[in-house]
């Protein structure tokens, strides 16, 4: 049986109540009795209680009093102070009776409307800090009070409660803004990953903090956790992941096509790596020499081009740069040079041996594969001949169709030589001139400083003059002058006269006038002049003869 409200009184109570009661008009006289303590008492804890945590008040309403109208027939129940409701009630004995339906009061009373002893038991839920104070308020069945008492429980603010955390994880640098969910978050008054506390966080509501993750010293799983008055709440773990590595230099950045070559990947965050690729091939080896430092081996590549080089961690992958592999004809680059014995510049002449040497050397960061240079000897070989000589320190040399062709490969830092020499006979234009070229002119160039040609003059062989011809019908020189061909009683023949000068006129000697020859040097003789003086030394030649004679 209920009853609509907290006062209400039974009918058949009315007459009694109206005998026993004082108005204030003073139409009627009369005393209630006297109020007893013993007619309700409340007991249940003083506290502190966590908020959201049930409790339980028992309230005894003994109904002994000797005094019929001491004794309760109903007792009203208000819980104030802080927020708390009354989830159950039940009492002792089953003529008793509760509704509590309102939450934060109620009322329980005698279906029987007799003072009868019972014992009534209420679940209190406490949801917010604070003081709860339940007044239990006994009635007698005329709705007189009769007794009453009071539980002051106090209750702590409720512990945090964090259901959601998100996101869960991030870089170790921290950083990352997640969001914590749950309840009675409010007043929270630290955020902490692990042991260290958050840069900093926000409560937005009850239910909603916001939480600015901070650094980790490794990587790896702490619990975060929520704290507030009323304690500390689990909120879930936050996983910090090592960095993905970070490729600032990539060195050298090229390479030959086969592979094999050493390169240094720097950086950070790179302890841990598990691949390098060049393309979508991995690494011949590599080895991580410090978080910020890999060495790698290049494989081989599957044509010439530039490839994307990455590097992967646990944490993934970090762009390095490209990598070109070079074709092997067009890689490096590299400088020639030649020199000879005599030096360039000097004569020589029928008979000299002249050595030549074509130098060749790397040049740049790169090997060179297939190095050509060729040695144009026809400019040599109409005033020498070759003499078949020509060697290399490195690759292959020959003299084929007059021209010396040298073909080799050069290391980093290397250099080949090629010697072979001539020997002149002066049979051409007396000079001797070589020139050293290459038709790999994208990687090959001269030396200028050294050079890359030779010079040398080769000095004309000895020859004899012309004759001079006779223009006045004299006798030509060199001729027995006319007469007896010895002197009388002289066994030595009479010797002919040639001209002293057997040196060839000089090219250029100036022309001269018919008759004369060009100037070498030497006095020339014409011809009337050289019968002339024959004639006048056969005279003396006659003349002494017959002295001789004369005298003997």
């Amino acid at each position: 049986m209920s009853r609509p409200t907290l006062t209400a009184i039974p009918a058949r109570r009315t007459a009694a109540l109206l005998a026993t009661a004082t108005t204030t008009f003073g139409l009627l006289a009369g005393a209630s009795p006297a109020h007893a303590a013993s007619a309700v008492q409340i007991a249940g804890p003083a506290g502190p209680v966590p908020a959201n945590t049930p409790y339980t008040v028992t309230i005894d309403v003994p109904n002994t009093n000797p005094m019929p109208n001491a004794n309760a027939t109903m007792v009203n129940v208000t819980l104030s102070g802080a927020a708390a409701t009354v989830t159950s009630a039940k009492a002792s004995s089953q003529i008793w009776d509760c509704n509590f339906s309102a939450g934060s009061s109620g009322m329980c009373w005698n279906l029987a409307n007799q003072a009868t002893p019972s014992s009534l038991t209420l679940t209190v839920l406490p949801t917010a800090a604070g003081t709860v104070t339940t007044l239990a308020d006994a009635r007698n069945d005329m709705n007189q009070a009769v007794g009453s008492d009071t539980l002051n429980t106090q209750v702590e603010a409720p512990a945090p409660v964090v259901t959601g955390l998100a996101p869960d994880h991030g870089p170790q640098a921290g950083g990352t803004t997640v969001t914590l969910t749950g309840s009675h978050l409010t007043g929270a008054t630290a955020v902490s990953f692990g042991s260290t506390a958050a840069t900093s966080f926000t409560v937005d509501s009850d239910t909603r903090i916001t939480a600015t993750v901070p650094a980790a010293s490794t990587a790896g799983t702490v619990d975060v956790t929520v704290t507030t008055p009323a304690g500390t709440s689990a909120a879930g773990k936050y996983t910090y992941e090592a960095p993905a590595p970070v490729v600032t230099g990539l060195a050298p950045d090229h390479g030959p096509l086969g592979g094999g070559t050493t390169v240094t990947l720097t950086g950070s965050h790179l302890t841990g790596a598990t691949a390098v690729s060049f393309g979508s091939t991995a690494a011949t080896s590599f080895t991580v020499d410090s978080d910020t430092r890999i060495t790698a081996t290049v494989p081989a590549g599957s044509a010439p081009g530039a490839v994307d080089v990455t590097v992967t961690t646990p944490a993934g992958t970090g762009a390095a740069g490209k990598y070109t592999y070079q074709d092997p004809a067009t890689t490096g680059s590299y400088v020639f040079s030649q020199t000879s014995d005599p030096t360039s510049g000097s004569t020589v002449k029928t008979g000299d041996k002249v050595t030549y040497t074509v130098t060749v050397a790397q040049k740049g960061a790169d090997e060179v594969k297939g190095a050509t240079v060729t040695d144009d000897l026809s400019k040599v070989l109409d005033d020498a001949a070759y003499n078949g000589d020509a060697k290399a320190t490195s690759g292959t040399a020959e003299v084929k169709d007059g021209k010396l062709t040298w073909t080799g490969d050069l290391p980093v830092g290397g250099s080949a030589t090629v010697t072979y020499s001539v020997t002149v006979n002066g049979n051409g234009d007396h000079q001797l001139h070589t020139a050293v070229t290459t038709p790999d002119d994208k990687r090959g160039t001269c030396d200028t400083e050294k050079g890359c040609a030779t010079d040398h003059t080769v000095q004309a062989a000895s020859t004899p003059s012309p004759t001079p011809t006779p223009t006045d019908g004299g006798q030509t020189p060199g001729t027995p002058v006319p007469g007896p061909s010895t002197t009388e009683g002289s066994s030595t023949p009479s010797t002919p006269w040639t001209s002293p000068d057997t040196q060839a006129p000089a090219a250029s000697a100036p022309s001269q006038a018919s008759g004369v020859l060009a100037s070498t040097g030497t006095t020339a003789f014409t011809t009337a002049a050289t019968s002339g003086a024959l004639l006048v030394l056969g005279g003396l030649t006659i003349a002494l003869s017959r002295r001789r004679r004369r005298h003997g």
